[in-house]
């Protein structure tokens, strides 16, 4: 993939808010709250387990990783499943516009979502950022800041960083157009 300079110096910018999290970094035993009511984050066992997905009134799963959930799962949540691998030069952005319009959906609603990847660091938290860029942050920079917020953890890979830097730029033409 290449890369232009003004994208590696953003990137550079925006990872310096990750490492400044890294020193808070708890342990955590349940999904975080990215937005209150709406929207959650988390690693595959939690979307394995049906009594916290009860407890928590979720009712949609996007599940972002290249492992299925079992059909217990799958048959209760209606879920929504990319399979796609933590890999810097997969193209994870062809399915913002998919999860951004199943998140978007939801919300509407006003129904629960989980969105989860094996780690719950780096898949989750790029479709994550994709949504929060798109509805309600202008930045890349301010939805990652707030993202780090509620899920220290959030980590998309650099390919996936560059990705959502250029989805960013894509949305912010069309707005100014």
């Amino acid at each position: 993939m290449d890369v232009e300079d003004e994208e590696l110096i953003y990137l550079n910018r925006i990872l310096k808010l990750q490492y400044k999290r890294r020193e808070l970094i708890l342990n955590r035993n349940t999904p975080s709250v990215i937005i209150d009511n709406f929207l959650y984050q988390s690693d595959i066992n939690d979307a394995r387990n049906m009594n916290l997905l009860n407890k928590l009134g979720i009712q949609h799963i996007i599940n972002i990783c290249n492992i299925s959930l079992p059909k217990l799962i799958t048959e209760k949540f209606n879920v929504l499943w990319i399979n796609i691998v933590d890999d810097s030069n997969k193209n994870i952005a062809q399915y913002f516009h998919k999860t951004n319009d199943f998140l978007s959906s939801c919300k509407q609603k006003n129904e629960k979502v989980l969105v989860h990847c094996q780690m719950g660091i780096s898949r989750s938290s790029s479709i994550i950022l994709a949504y929060l860029i798109k509805y309600h942050h202008n930045t890349l920079f301010d939805a990652y800041d707030n993202l780090l917020n509620r899920h220290l953890f959030a980590a998309p890979n650099y390919g996936f960083f560059i990705q959502l830097i250029r989805y960013e730029k894509e949305l912010h033409q069309i707005r100014t157009t």
